[in-house]
């Protein structure tokens, strides 16, 4: 809830009762300084004007300038890492250091808890930290190795030659050669078992400078492919006016997936994964395949069916689309497996493509005339899709195997 502005800001801002208790802390805290920060306000005071330098000194004046912005950013980093270490939040009644490093600095809350982890993270790397201390690589620099890290089979042994690279190089550079190296040292999931799989998984979210988060991370055969499936069920497809790229609706999903884990909201029948069999090559050994068509050796089916929250979908394929068989629950709403088996055979609103988490079941014949809940009289629409469906701009029907054909009508624009 915003709070009304006080007297000394202008009426029409509303702060919130957070920043409100922030800015009360802020004019808490000592303002008395340990010797040595005045000397620096008089140095930088006494710095020569820039338009008053040749272009050479210039230059010379933007590298000395970046080191000694390195040591500043290094040493303020430094300081959040101590008053952590030291439980300087409980004294002064900041709530988390975080809180407090974000009360002091002016910076976001998730600002001042990613410096926190940058010195937490820092204990273990001392040539990483003595650099950054030093000038010699910068903030940048160092976020990207922090990233990287995990990734990076015996990093710390590693740390004096990605340092000496970071002083060579742009932080994009350092970061392009870490993913090789992490590449290199987490080869693909056919040369690893299992088990060596799970022992190489890791998730990192760090709040960076800019107030952005990273994300970065490795999860084993079984886990990558319950968040891939899960993942392309919450991400939209692009419409015509879409600007969006592919990246940026896999992060929009990746929120809604937690926002739909937060509210316990997660679509109704949309298992982590889902296996479809058919029913016609049940004898053979490639029976089985993931929604997107990747087939299962007996293995994998074995793995994924025994570790794995599945649905294990019977059908046939008819003219390269799989049917599901009909699971025959008589009653108006779809049941679970009836949504899984929905998913596999519209993939999405059979109209627009829109994900099946934005979609009902609707009854082609109408479940009060008499409709069945059933796969031959179900299909996958959107809200708007579903609204222009009983606008009379189109019709559904079901073609001889079973698959939902559209015919589009005259209907009101």
């Amino acid at each position: 809830m915003a709070a009304t502005a006080t007297a000394a800001s202008p009426s029409f801002f509303d702060v919130s009762r957070a920043a409100h208790r922030r800015a009360r802390i802020r004019a808490s805290l000592p303002t008395v300084v340990p010797a040595g920060f005045d000397q620096i306000n008089d140095d930088i005071d006494a710095l020569p004007d820039p338009d008053l330098l040749c272009a050479e000194e210039r230059a010379a004046a933007m590298a000395h300038t970046a080191k000694l912005r390195n040591r500043i950013e290094a040493y303020l980093t430094g300081l959040a890492g101590a008053a952590d270490t030291a439980g300087d939040s409980r004294v002064l009644g900041a709530g988390t250091t975080g809180s407090l490093v974000a009360i002091a600095t002016g910076s976001p809350v998730a600002v001042g808890s990613g410096m926190v982890n940058t010195a937490n993270a820092l204990h273990d790397l001392p040539v990483v930290k003595d650099a950054w201390a030093a000038g010699s690589i910068s903030g940048l620099h160092v976020y990207q190795i922090l990233a990287h890290a995990p990734a990076i089979d015996d990093f710390t042994s590693k740390q004096a030659a990605i340092v000496g690279l970071a002083k060579l190089t742009d932080a994009s550079e350092v970061r392009r050669v870490l993913q090789v190296a992490a590449e290199a040292d987490n080869p693909t999931h056919l040369d690893l078992s299992l088990d060596q799989q799970r022992a190489k998984r890791s998730l990192r979210l760090s709040a960076r400078a800019n107030g952005m988060w990273a994300i970065t991370g490795m999860l084993d055969e079984v886990d990558g492919a319950i968040l891939a499936e899960t993942l392309a069920s919450f991400t939209r497809p692009p419409d015509t006016h879409d600007t969006t790229t592919p990246a940026q609706r896999r992060a929009d999903a990746l929120t809604d997936m937690s926002k739909a884990a937060a509210a316990n909201t997660h679509p109704g029948g949309v298992s982590a994964v889902s296996i479809l069999v058919d029913l016609e090559n049940l004898p053979t050994s490639d029976n089985a395949t993931l929604v997107d068509g990747t087939p299962l050796g007996a293995g994998s089916f074995d793995l994924l069916s025994c570790a794995a929250v599945c649905t294990v979908i019977f059908g046939i394929k008819r003219t390269g689309t799989f049917i599901p068989l009909a699971l025959g629950r008589k009653r108006r709403r779809a049941s679970a497996a009836q949504w899984a088996a929905l998913i596999a055979r519209d993939r999405g609103c059979i109209r627009c493509g829109r994900t099946p988490r934005h979609c009902h079941a609707h009854h082609i014949i109408h479940w009060k005339d008499g409709g069945r809940t059933d796969l031959s009289n179900l299909a996958l629409l959107c809200s708007r899709c579903h609204n222009d469906l009983h606008h009379g701009r189109y019709t559904i029907t079901m073609d001889t195997h079973t698959i939902p054909v559209i015919t589009h009508t005259r209907g009101p624009p």
